[in-house]
């Protein structure tokens, strides 16, 4: 098989797999709640398509070449624009349209310049490789996380970036060398090889790596959901539940004092009657900023009724947890205003020490919650807007 042969096969396949690519992350976009990215990366694969159909026609009709090849160079120049711009809009980054769009017609007038000075320059397409490598060294920037660690599809979509950027690169070189080597034999068919060997494999493997991202980051969404109150952002039942066991687990362990917390909204009926349920919406939000603001990181709070919240305070005394809440109590009955007029709000709080025995963690955490819920209904009874210790 002859080097045009396998290149007009290369190219079709890689025609159909961009089409199927750029159809697979459509549908995602479509079907995962319309991610940005997702659609920013399904049209960089529509255009790749069109770079390779431009490329066939290019084969099929050499005369062609002159006309089309300018305005094929848009098509190699964008998809990798909107690869770093959709690892931007995943990272909720800003997108900075404005400055990769500059950066797009800078490349695309430096690479068109031999086609309106034929004979004279030949680096059109170790520009485009250039520009393309710096694109995803942009996306790979993005997609690293920060402050948490990467996961598993993470690191494969930056592993797959960066090889194929590596592959970018040894087009440059291989297309460097065969313009400054020209009289020496089988040096113009290495950008050839590189080109046939390489591509599908590389190809592919980014777009299943953005795929998988995309399942990735549904997956995560959806543990999530799962654990997380959504009108507080903070952990529902179940997830304060889960998180709970294992500090109480891991505090056994390490003789660490760990303290278990409730916090009532006093008169929280009286608010949702009065001022109607999205001042009380907005009030269940105020509390639990204050709540997580006067909390320590490795601390734990929890929406798990309706205006019931459970705090696990971990290396700390039931003495150190009472002195928290009353802070936190104390910046509540601050104030907290609606559209401008204020809606006071106060909250009362129990506070017991988990005691470490010889039963099961989740017995312990029953018990350090059954005494805290006592020593609210105490502060209850003496007034509200008060922290109890069980006694």
């Amino acid at each position: 098989m002859g080097d045009m042969e396998a290149y007009a096969i290369i190219s079709g396949t890689m025609l159909f797999v961009s089409l199927i690519l750029a159809t697979a992350l459509a549908i995602a976009w479509r079907s995962l709640g319309r991610p940005r990215h997702a659609l920013s990366w399904s049209i960089a694969y529509l255009m790749y398509g069109g770079e390779v159909l431009f490329q066939i026609i290019e084969a099929l009709k050499p005369a062609s070449n002159a006309v089309l090849a300018p305005i094929e160079l848009v098509f190699v120049l964008a998809p990798g624009t909107l690869v770093a711009i959709g690892a931007r809009q995943r990272a909720n980054l800003p997108p900075r349209h404005r400055l990769f769009v500059i950066a797009t017609v800078a490349a695309l007038c430096i690479g068109d310049l031999p086609y309106a000075f034929p004979g004279r320059f030949a680096w059109t397409s170790m520009v485009a490789g250039s520009f393309t490598t710096i694109m995803l060294g942009v996306a790979i920037a993005a997609i690293l996380p920060r402050g948490r660690k990467a996961q598993p599809a993470e690191w494969a979509t930056i592993a797959a970036l960066a090889i194929f950027a590596m592959f970018e690169m040894m087009m440059v070189i291989a297309d460097g060398v065969q313009q400054t080597s020209k009289t020496v034999p089988d040096h113009d068919k290495l950008f050839v090889t590189i080109y046939l060997v390489a591509l599908t494999p590389v190809f592919v493997t980014n777009g299943m790596a953005a795929i998988l991202l995309l399942a990735s980051d549904l997956a995560a969404k959806l543990r999530t959901l799962a654990v997380n109150d959504p009108l507080t952002g903070v952990l529902n039942r179940r997830g304060f539940h889960e998180a709970a066991l294992r500090a109480v687990s891991n505090g056994r362990r390490q003789h660490q004092s760990i303290t278990a917390c409730i916090a009532d909204i006093d008169h929280f009926k009286s608010i949702n009657d009065r001022f109607g349920h999205t001042a009380g919406d907005n009030t269940l939000k105020y509390i639990c900023d204050r709540l997580t603001e006067g909390l320590r990181g490795g601390d734990l709070v929890g929406r798990v009724g309706g205006e019931e919240f459970a705090m696990l305070l971990v290396n700390s005394s039931a003495e150190q947890a009472a002195e928290a809440m009353e802070r936190i109590r104390a910046d509540i009955a601050a104030g907290y205003a609606e559209d401008g007029a204020p809606t006071p709000v106060t909250a009362s709080f129990g506070v017991a020490p988990v005691a470490f025995g010889t039963t099961s963690p989740e017995q312990m955490l029953l018990d350090a919650f059954d005494q805290a819920d006592r020593a609210l209904y105490r502060s209850k009874v003496d007034g509200r807007n008060r922290t109890s210790i069980a006694a």
